[in-house]
Formats: C-alpha cells, sequence, structure tokens
C-alpha cells in the first residue's frame, strides 16, 4: 500500500503532464541558484553576508522539492521530475563556484590526461599527477570526443559530460529505488537522502572519473533490475554499461561487482521467484571477470595506489585499542573552530540518520525481506556507522569521506523506509508530521555539506595558502603557462601541492614526488640551510626546476601538508611550519639561478647541481 495513492490518481487526472507542482518549485529552485551565484560573487570579495546567501539558495533549492517528495500526494512522474530537478540544479551550484575554468584539485589532474591525450593521440600516458588515472580514461575519451565534434575546449565539454553523468545519475537512482520496492515515495525519499551525501555536492559534481562512473554504475543497478536478468529486455546493455564503468573509475567498479554479487547470493538464499529471469548473476560474474582482467592486464598500479587506503581503513582497530589519538571534528582553521551552528547541525545531522537506521532496517525485516535488493541495500546501510568511526581517525578521515557516494545508496534507501512507510496514525497526524520530517531533512541536507566540504572551499575567495581550490588564481596559473610556454613541456620540477597540480596540467612539466619517483622531495625545504642531503634529493629526482611559492611560509596548511602526505608536519602534535629561509635557501646556493620572479613565485633552476650544465 502507498501512502495517499488516491490522492495521488486525483493530482494525476487533473494534471494530464503528471508534473504536479514540478514548474512552480523549479522557479523557486532557479530563485535560490540566483541567490547561490550572489554568495559566490560576494564571496570572491571576501564580503561576511556571502554565507547567508549561500545557504539560504541552497535551502530554496532543495526545500520545497524535499517537502513535496515527503508528502503523500504527488504522482510518481512528478517525484521523478522532483529528483530530477535538484540532483540537477545542485550540479549548478557547483558550476556557479567554477564557472569559467577548473579549480577543483582533481579535476586538473584529469585535465592533464586528457591534454596528453590530445597531444599524443594515444591512451595511457604516464601522468605524474595521478599515475593510476590515465589507467581508467572512460572520462577523458569521452571528453575528447565531444570537443573533437563540437570545437570546444575541454571545460566546456567537461560540463557537458558531468550533467550528463549526473543525469543518469539521478533518473538512475530513482528508477532502481523504485524498482526495489514498487513505490515511488520510497524512491524520492530515498533519492533525496542521496543527495545529501557529503559527496555530492563538490566532490562528486567535478571532473573526475567517479563522477562519470557512478552515473553509470546507477544505470547498470536499474537496468538488471528491470530486466531481470534477460538479455533482451536490457541485461546485455546494462553489460556494455558496466564495461564502459570498469574503464572509467576503479572505486566504483568494485563497487559495481560486490553489489551485483551479492544481489546474486541474496536472490538464491532467499530463494525468490526465480521463474521471471535468471536475476543479475550472468551480469554479476561477467562483470566481476571483466573488473578482474582490467585490473591484472591494465591496471596492476591500482594495487598500490588502494593499498595504503585500504590499510588506512584499520585505522579504526588502532583507534579501540588506544595506538593513536582520535581526530578532533571541526578541527581548528587558522586558529578558529568552525561555527557554533555548523557544529550543531553537522551531529544533528548523523544523529538523525542513526535514529532512522533501525527503523528503516525494521521495516526492511517486517515486510522486504523476502525482496534480494532491499535485503542488500539494507546490508550497505548498515556500514554507515562504521564509515563515522573511520572519521574519528587521522589516517581513515578520507576514507571514510570517500564512502559516502556508496553507502549513501543504501542508507537513503532505509532512511526512506523510516519515513515513508504507513504508520498506525491517522491521515490529520500525517499532515503534522510532514513539516517535522522536512525541517529534519534541511538538517540532514546541510549537514552533509558541511561535513562534506571545508567552510573556506564551499564558495570562491581571495587567495588561501595551501588551500587547494582557494590556492588556484591567476598568478599561479600564470606561472604555470610561463613554464610550458618558456621552458618547453616535461621539464621534471619539484612544487608544493597546488602548484604541482597547476604546473602538470597547466605547465606540462613533470613533477618529482615521493609517492611517483619514490624520492622525498619535499624534505628538501624544511632545512634553512643547502646541505649535501639536499644536493643527494635533487640528484636521485634529476630534478630540473625548483618552484616556491613564499606564501606558503610560517602558514598552516589548511590540506594538511604542504607538498604531499608523509611529510615532517608533525611531530609531538606540534605543526612544523615552513620557513622562508627555507624556501629560499637555493637562492644562495652557487650556480642556481632565477628564471622566474612573480614578487610571491619564483622558480629556481638547478639543472647545474643535477646535470652539470643547462640544457
Amino acid at each position: 500500500m502507498i501512502i495517499g495513492r488516491p490522492a495521488a490518481e486525483t493530482a494525476a487526472a487533473d494534471d494530464p503532464s503528471g508534473l504536479g507542482q514540478v514548474p512552480e518549485i523549479a522557479a523557486i529552485a532557479g530563485l535560490g541558484l540566483v541567490l547561490v551565484a550572489v554568495g559566490d560573487t560576494l564571496g570572491r570579495s571576501d564580503a561576511s553576508v556571502a554565507d547567508l546567501f549561500f545557504w539560504v539558495g541552497l535551502l530554496a533549492v532543495v526545500g520545497p522539492g524535499a517537502w513535496r517528495l515527503l508528502g503523500a500526494s504527488a504522482s510518481g512522474r512528478e517525484r521523478l521530475g522532483l529528483v530530477v530537478l535538484m540532483g540537477m540544479a545542485l550540479y549548478v551550484v557547483k558550476v556557479l563556484h567554477s564557472p569559467i575554468g577548473f579549480t577543483l584539485y582533481d579535476e586538473l589532474q584529469h585535465l592533464r590526461t586528457f591534454d596528453d591525450i590530445a597531444a599524443s593521440g594515444g591512451l595511457y600516458a604516464r601522468n605524474p599527477l595521478l599515475l593510476v588515472g590515465p589507467l581508467y580514461p572512460g572520462l577523458e575519451i569521452v571528453t575528447s570526443v565531444l570537443t573533437g565534434v563540437t570545437g570546444s575546449g575541454p571545460f566546456e565539454s567537461a560540463i557537458v559530460i558531468v550533467a550528463a553523468a549526473r543525469l543518469l545519475l539521478t533518473i538512475g537512482l530513482f528508477l532502481f529505488l523504485e524498482r526495489a520496492t514498487d513505490n515511488a515515495r520510497i524512491a524520492g525519499i530515498g533519492a533525496f537522502v542521496y543527495v545529501a551525501n557529503p559527496n555530492n555536492l563538490f566532490f562528486d559534481s567535478q571532473f573526475g572519473y567517479q563522477s562519470l562512473a557512478i552515473g553509470l554504475g546507477m544505470i547498470v543497478f536499474y537496468l538488471v533490475a528491470e530486466s531481470n536478468g534477460r538479455w533482451r529486455e536490457g541485461a546485455a546493455g546494462a553489460l556494455l554499461v558496466a564495461a564502459a564503468s570498469i574503464v572509467t573509475h576503479h572505486a566504483t567498479s568494485y563497487a559495481l561487482v560486490i553489489f551485483l554479487l551479492a544481489w546474486t547470493v541474496a536472490r538464491w538464499l532467499l530463494r525468490s521467484d526465480r521463474s521471471s529471469g535468471p536475476g543479475p548473476g550472468r551480469v554479476a560474474i561477467l562483470t566481476a571477470i571483466g573488473t578482474a582482467a582490467w585490473l591484472i592486464f591494465v591496471a596492476s598500479e591500482t594495487v598500490r595506489y588502494l593499498g595504503p587506503r585500504l590499510i588506512d581503513g584499520f585505522a579504526v582497530i588502532r583507534l579501540l585499542l588506544g595506538d593513536m589519538a582520535a581526530r578532533q571534528l571541526f578541527a581548528p582553521v587558522q586558529g578558529a573552530l568552525a561555527p557554533a551552528w555548523e557544529q550543531v547541525v553537522g551531529y544533528s545531522a548523523v544523529i538523525l540518520l542513526l535514529i532512522a537506521l533501525p527503523l528503516g532496517l525494521w521495516r526492511v525485516w517486517r515486510d522486504h525481506r523476502r525482496r534480494p535488493i532491499a535485503v542488500v541495500l539494507a546490508i550497505v546501510a548498515l556500514s554507515y556507522p562504521a564509515t563515522l568511526a573511520l572519521r574519528l581517525t587521522q589516517a581513515g578521515g578520507e576514507e571514510a569521506s570517500r564512502s559516502s557516494t556508496f553507502v549513501f545508496l543504501g542508507l537513503g534507501f532505509v532512511v526512506a523506509l523510516a519515513v515513508a512507510e504507513p504508520w498506525s496514525i491517522g491521515r490529520r497526524w500525517r499532515r503534522s508530521v510532514t513539516p517535522v520530517l522536512a525541517a529534519a531533512a534541511m538538517v540532514v541536507f546541510v549537514g552533509g555539506v558541511i561535513i562534506g566540504t571545508p567552510r573556506w572551499s564551499r564558495l570562491p575567495g581571495p587567495y588561501l595558502p595551501a588551500a587547494d581550490t582557494r590556492s588556484i588564481g591567476p598568478e599561479s596559473i600564470d606561472a604555470a603557462l610561463w613554464a610550458r610556454n618558456e621552458l618547453g613541456p616535461g621539464k621534471r620540477i619539484v612544487a608544493d601541492r597546488v602548484d604541482r597540480v597547476l604546473m602538470g596540467s597547466y605547465g606540462g612539466q613533470t613533477p618529482v614526488t615521493n609517492y611517483g619517483d619514490e624520492v622525498q622531495t619535499f624534505r628538501l625545504f624544511f632545512t634553512p640551510s643547502f646541505s649535501s642531503a639536499d644536493l643527494a634529493i635533487l640528484k636521485a629526482g634529476e630534478v630540473q626546476f625548483l618552484v616556491v611559492d613564499r606564501r606558503l611560509a610560517g602558514i598552516k596548511p589548511l590540506t594538511k601538508f604542504y607538498f604531499e602526505n608523509g611529510e615532517p608536519t608533525r611531530i609531538e602534535h606540534q605543526t612544523i611550519l615552513l620557513t622562508l629561509a627555507g624556501l629560499t635557501k637555493f637562492a644562495q646556493v652557487p650556480g642556481v639561478s632565477v628564471v622566474f620572479d612573480s614578487g610571491n613565485i619564483q622558480v629556481y633552476d638547478v639543472r647545474t647541481l643535477t646535470q652539470g650544465a643547462p640544457s
């Protein structure tokens, strides 16, 4: 039974299009986007009211749609329209943040792979910014095709491609969840909870391989569910889309395989009706074979890339044993804690989800335990508390954050069951509950944004050192373009985290790092005077140029490190800061010359130290 079905049918009769209040809510969402754009503009001038416009705009984008989804009268078509509207409007929020170029760190890594494909016409060229990236070139391939067909630049093509991926995600998510319970209301609420996951607003909206792959993966789930394993009805198409996901993103393809296999096992254990079709078994097995083959024969580097992250997942055990201190949540940023209201909303969002989780799991057990999809989604949702524990560790915080893309698929479904299934209350009380649920939904959404995106990176603003997107400015970009034009591409350089990704993408240079070259180049800048150890590092890395940003001196990096993971930034909880003497010591080294100086950024030519003479 679906709550309010008669009302929905009546509404459908009065509205032949079936869209209900979508046009009116779209108008409100458009106004919300205008407010977000105003907030972005004010943020660029560091106006104190920028945050207010941003948050009010976001609430206007999602609030009316959430209210309607939680209600009982909307038709299935209207709910699908609302989910698509909400998903696409939130993508526009990311575009408004960076409307003229790539500014997110991962985007620049993928830009390098795109440029390599465009320049060589081939695949798998080594990307020193992200070694594993070229091994999953699906995103860059479709971007290259679109730029070739339309004549547009990579940034414009990226906007279109990620928008298409977001459309696939929202449509596939709704239809899949609806298929899981035959209930459009549960599907709509579950989809809303999913878009409230901490990664949705920015990380999964960027020009990154996961952004495309999760959209493909969701379509696979829907096609398998709809076809029930029959090749003619869509299973063959699901396998083709799964293949596209395999060559696009490692983690998404692994999650896809795990879910499909679990779905297959659940279907067998529950002895569900098999007369309707073979189920997901064949697609699951073939997808697993394809994923394994790609890993073994093409992308073996993935093991080295993901290995440390899997080890970080065991940090919870060390925390419980007392071998490490817990990470401070809402940690101080340049001496100031996050505002009290953000802390309250962030914690409240988690608490609300934890309250809904057992209620939804009970509904799964009571009403849906014979449905394999529902059971597997419930198992996925059970991993949510584990990801919260991982957030308490220094090592596992990033892994916990990234896992929300996948965990919230099950969590959204279970939470939707907790609030959307029929309750033993009268219609009058149901109407009274809707405002309460809508308020809770806004807390969950806002809390997700707060948890997933640091306060200093939600809005564009003036330059901040060691702060990824807030550190990408005209001076650093000009330095990278100068390097490409004057030095030529492919020079071996050492630079801080932000200048490294700019030099490697816009500049076309080859950064030397501990991860890529097994040379701890970051040690060059943590001592005040040049030594034989520095010379050994330069020679081991065959370094030709050093890029030094004087603005890093004396500040705490907002991204946890200046150069790369492993640098000596903390000893006994005392932060070690870079000094101006350590950054500029190369100016006094005989044979080293400054070939570029913008005031803040200098480029040092050290080839006489590593090669004997400039070349």
